[in-house]
């Protein structure tokens, strides 16, 4: 694969633009190799989230979302917004030690990533 193959797998997972599973596999391959990290920030987050609560994506694999892109060594996020979206994708991710994923905690992390990053 080329390293703009590795960059849109990568990027395809993060915005969530295929079907879950293969799109995991996908990434989990292209994160082996070295090359550019793509970047996770609220925009792109607060989308998936919002597309879960329109139906267009199953509120159920929220959490397995939230684990492959967590667990991505190519997949990085910036200084100012680590803390909120590494929370995010702990939380979400381990929805046994906190909350169940629904809408209602769908729409709670919409609000908290839309809210101004602290200085």
């Amino acid at each position: 694969m080329l390293e703009s193959e590795h960059y849109g797998a990568l990027t395809r997972l993060i915005s969530w633009a295929d079907p879950l599973d293969g799109v995991i596999e996908t990434a989990g391959r292209c994160d082996l190799s070295e090359g550019l990290a793509v970047i996770l920030d609220r925009p792109t987050v607060t989308r998936v989230l919002r597309r879960c609560i329109s139906g267009e994506l199953d509120v159920r694999e929220l959490p397995t979302w939230a684990s492959a892109v967590h667990m991505l060594d190519r997949v990085e996020i910036r200084d100012e917004e680590s803390d909120v979206l590494t929370q995010f994708l702990f939380e979400v991710s381990t929805p046994e030690l906190f909350t169940p994923v629904t809408f209602d905690v769908c729409r709670q992390w919409i609000a908290r990533l839309e809210e101004p990053p602290k200085q």
